[in-house]
C-alpha cells in the first residue's frame, strides 16, 4: 500500500467521469460549504498572497487542509483508500511524475529560431499564392473574409454554416481542397500558422535561460480517456502528423554530449488489448504469427491478396475507428468514400473478427445491468445514463461503455510502465531518467554507457505488463534528439 495520499485522486478514481473534482467544487457539492476563493483573496491575481494580512492567508490556507481532511474521511468512510486501482497505479504513478517533471527536458533553442524563420517564410509564400488564386489581398486569418473570398467573390460551394454565415473550418477547407487550389493554400497556411504561434512562439519563452530546460505538469485526472495529460507546456500536442513539424523534435535534446534520448513506443497497443479482452481467434493469430494487422484487414474486408497503399490506410483507419464503435456515416466523412463502402468495411472487420462484436455487445449488456462498465484492470466507469430513452443519448453512453474498457486498459499499461521504470531505475542505482510521457511513448535521457543495458530492460518490462495469449511490442530507437528516435 502506497505510503502517499491524495484526496483529488480519491474522488478520480471513484468516478473518472466527474467534472466537478476541485476542492471547492467539492466542499460545495458533498457538505454545503462555500470556500473563499483564491480569486476573491489576491484580487484575481492582482495581489501578491504573499502581501495579504495573515488572518485572511491563514483563513484561506485553513480552509484548505480542514475540507481536505473532511473529505479523506469521508472517502475512509466509503474505503475508497482500499481501491486497488488507486494503491496500484495512481497513487505510485504520482512519485513518478515528480520525477519526471523535477528531470526536466533540455531544448535548442536555437533549433526553434530557425524553425521558426523557416515557418515565417513559408507563411509568407503561402499568402502570395492565395492572394494570386484569389485576385485580391485579404487577412487569411479572418474567418469572414475567408468566407467572402470563397462564397461571394469565387462562388464555392459548401453545405456547412455557422448562425451567421458559411463556416470556413478545416472540415469544410479540406472538402474544398479536393477540387479548389485556393483552399487547399488555405489549410498549408493554417498549419504553417499553427506551428509557429503554438509550438515556436509559445515553447521558447517557457526554457529556462539558466538549464536550457523546460518544465512541463503532467494531470492524472484532466482526460476523458484515462491518459495523462500536461500542460505549460502541452508536451502531448507536439505535431507529428505533418512533415516539417517533425523537425520540433529535433530541439528536444539529452543532457550533456555524453547522454542520447530513448524512445519506448508501445505499437498497436489498442488493437493488441482488443485481441486480448475479447479473444477473438482471428485477431489473436494475426499477432502470433507476426502479421501486419492493418494489411491482414485489408485482405478481409477488400477479399483480395495484393494490398496497395490506400487500402491499407483505409483497413488502419476501420481497425482503429472500430474500438469507437463508429458509425458509417462519419468512417466515410474521414475515409473520403461512399456511406456504403463504409458500412460495408464495418460489416466485413466483424464478420472476420466475430468475438470483436459479441465481446462489445457483451460490455453494452453488462454496463445496462449495472451502470459502469471496467477495465481489464478493474477500474470503473460509471454510464448512469447507458438505459437513457433518448436513443441519441443512449447510443452515445454505448460508444463510451465500449470505448472505455480498451482505452483505459491502454493508459493503465504505459502507467504501469512507468511505475516498473522508475523502480527499475532507483534498484539499479543507474545515471538514467525518464523525461517525458507522451501518448504511447516514453523518453529517457540516457548515459550512452547505459545505453544498452537500458534498451534491453525498458523493452522487456513494457512488453511484460500484462501476460495472455500475445504479447505487446515496444518499438525502441535512440538518437542525439528526438527526432532520430523515430
Amino acid at each position: 500500500m502506497s505510503n502517499i495520499y491524495d484526496t483529488i485522486l480519491g474522488e478520480y478514481i471513484k468516478n473518472p467521469g466527474k467534472k466537478w473534482l476541485g476542492l471547492d467544487d467539492l466542499a460545495k457539492k458533498l457538505f454545503q460549504y462555500e470556500m473563499i476563493s483564491y480569486d476573491s483573496v489576491t484580487n484575481k491575481g492582482k495581489i501578491d498572497f504573499c502581501d495579504i494580512d495573515l488572518e485572511t492567508r491563514a483563513k484561506y490556507s485553513g480552509e484548505d487542509v480542514y475540507m481536505t481532511s473532511l473529505l479523506y474521511k469521508k472517502q475512509k468512510e466509503e474505503k475508497v483508500p482500499d481501491n486497488e486501482v488507486l494503491q496500484n497505479i495512481e497513487l505510485p504513478l504520482l512519485e513518478v511524475i515528480k520525477e519526471i517533471e523535477l528531470n526536466w527536458v533540455k531544448i535548442d533553442k536555437k533549433i526553434l529560431e530557425d524553425l521558426g524563420v523557416i515557418f515565417k517564410d513559408e507563411i509568407v509564400k503561402l499568402e502570395k499564392a492565395i492572394f494570386e488564386e484569389a485576385g485580391c489581398e485579404f487577412n487569411v486569418k479572418s474567418p469572414k473574409q475567408v468566407g467572402e473570398i470563397l462564397f461571394e467573390k469565387m462562388w464555392l460551394a459548401s453545405s456547412k454554416k455557422t448562425k451567421t454565415w458559411f463556416s470556413v473550418d478545416a472540415e469544410v477547407l479540406e472538402e474544398l481542397a479536393r477540387e479548389n487550389n485556393i483552399a487547399k493554400l488555405l489549410l498549408e497556411h493554417r498549419t504553417f500558422q499553427k506551428l509557429q504561434s503554438t509550438y515556436i512562439e509559445w515553447l521558447i519563452p517557457l526554457i529556462n535561460q539558466k538549464t536550457w530546460k523546460i518544465h512541463t505538469n503532467y494531470n492524472q485526472i484532466v482526460t476523458s480517456t484515462g491518459r495523462l495529460s500536461s500542460t505549460n507546456p502541452n508536451l502531448q500536442n507536439i505535431p507529428s502528423s505533418v512533415w516539417i513539424a517533425w523537425e520540433i523534435r529535433w530541439a528536444f535534446i539529452p543532457e550533456n554530449d555524453d547522454n542520447i534520448l530513448i524512445a519506448a513506443d508501445y505499437s498497436q497497443v489498442e488493437i493488441r488489448v482488443l485481441a486480448l479482452m475479447s479473444g477473438d481467434e482471428n485477431l489473436v493469430n494475426a499477432f502470433k504469427n507476426d502479421i501486419d494487422i492493418h494489411y491482414n484487414t485489408a485482405k478481409l474486408i477488400f477479399w483480395k491478396d495484393e494490398i496497395n497503399k490506400d487500402e491499407r490506410r483505409i483497413a488502419k483507419s476501420v481497425n482503429f475507428w472500430v474500438i469507437y464503435w463508429i458509425s458509417p456515416f462519419w468512417l466515410a466523412k474521414m475515409l473520403n468514400i461512399s456511406q456504403k463502402d463504409a458500412k460495408s468495411y464495418i460489416e466485413k472487420f466483424f464478420e472476420n473478427y466475430p468475438k470483436v462484436k459479441s465481446f462489445f455487445e457483451e460490455v453494452i449488456k453488462k454496463t445496462e445491468e449495472t451502470w459502469y462498465t471496467e477495465t481489464m484492470f478493474g477500474r470503473k466507469r460509471y454510464i448512469e445514463w447507458i438505459n437513457d430513452r433518448n436513443k441519441m443519448i443512449k447510443q452515445s453512453a454505448e460508444r463510451e461503455s465500449m470505448n472505455m474498457p480498451i482505452q483505459w486498459t491502454a493508459a493503465d499499461i504505459i502507467k504501469f510502465a512507468m511505475i516498473k521504470i522508475s523502480k527499475f531505475l532507483k534498484e539499479n542505482n543507474l545515471k538514467s531518467k525518464m523525461i517525458m510521457q507522451v501518448h504511447d511513448e516514453l523518453v529517457f535521457d540516457v548515459p550512452k554507457t547505459e545505453k544498452e543495458f537500458m534498451e534491453k530492460n525498458i523493452k522487456e518490462i513494457m512488453e511484460n505488463i500484462i501476460s495472455g495469449a500475445i504479447k505487446l511490442t515496444v518499438d525502441i530507437e535512440s538518437g542525439k534528439n528526438w527526432k532520430e528516435c523515430k
